[in-house]
């Protein structure tokens, strides 16, 4: 069977990486979908096998990794280079960090329903068909995952130039370790979260609060402008930037920015930067 890949590709991406959170157990589960297209026969829309297959694929392998409670201190999803994909709109929003990680509540079919319905808009008679359960079921899930999502939603989003003009002088003041002035642009409730999966160093639990906060990140800046380059980027579609020595990424952070600076996502686990710049999410 013939299809375009080039046009269904980028959209099981996209709810696969959402779904998982790793752009390589993403590739894996959009190739074996691929792959069990092929080897179909009388398939009557490809994109409905793909997505079904895609998403199902994701569902099995989040029922069944252990990775939360084997990974060593905090998670963070895999960040991707979004500095040439659009900013604005639903689809951006559900590309950054926090909203995937506030998807980690959610059981594995809650997250499958509330990505196809509120993010990719599928119907819900095709999301029945997806989980194999009744449209009633859909609704209830979907319904269920707002309600636990809802705790954390996003309080105030700032313009996109607001938020970069935050981000520029949030980023100076680190690079330049002053303590106070980085704490005066942190929101009370501020999160760094710092990602190193026991295999580089990192903090081993979230550090909260503005002054912790502020002078971890003061301190962190500190030791890799010794070794490191830096320049800004857009990270997951937020206000971020990437270290890097000589050609290879060594960490890459992104900035939650509602007003203030509420969360700080510092990635530096190797595992994590090798797709970097070339995954095909939007």
């Amino acid at each position: 069977m013939s299809i375009d890949v080039s046009e269904l590709r980028p959209r099981m991406m996209s709810v696969a990486y959402r779904m998982l959170g790793s752009v390589s157990d993403a590739e894996d589960a959009v190739q074996d979908a691929f792959l069990r297209l092929q080897a179909a026969s009388e398939v009557r829309s490809p994109e409905g096998f793909l997505v079904k297959t895609t998403t199902r694929r994701c569902i099995d392998q989040l029922r069944a990794c252990r990775r939360r409670k084997e990974y060593i201190g905090p998670w963070v999803p895999e960040p991707v280079d979004t500095k040439t994909v659009a900013r604005d709109g639903g689809l951006a929003d559900s590309l950054r960090q926090a909203f995937l990680l506030m998807l980690e509540r959610l059981t594995p079919n809650e997250r499958a329903a509330f990505l196809l319905r509120n993010v990719f808009s599928y119907e819900y008679s095709e999301i029945a068909e997806v989980l194999e359960k009744s449209e009633v079921y859909v609704r209830q899930i979907v319904s269920r995952a707002k309600a636990r999502l809802k705790q954390d939603e996003q309080r105030f989003k700032p313009a996109p130039q607001d938020a970069d003009a935050l981000a520029e002088q949030f980023i100076t003041a680190c690079r330049d370790g002053d303590v106070s002035r980085i704490e005066r642009m942190f929101a009370d409730d501020v999160e760094v979260h710092s990602d190193g999966g026991g295999k580089v160093s990192a903090a081993r639990v979230i550090i909260r609060g503005p002054n912790r906060a502020a002078r971890f990140l003061a301190g962190v800046f500190r030791k890799r402008r010794r070794y490191a380059a830096m320049r800004t980027t857009t990270v997951n579609g937020a206000p971020g930037l990437v270290f890097l020595k000589g050609d290879a990424v060594v960490q890459v952070v992104s900035l939650r920015i509602e007003g203030d600076v509420r969360a700080v996502y510092m990635t530096s686990n190797p595992d994590k930067l090798a797709r970097w710049s070339v995954a095909e999410v939007e």
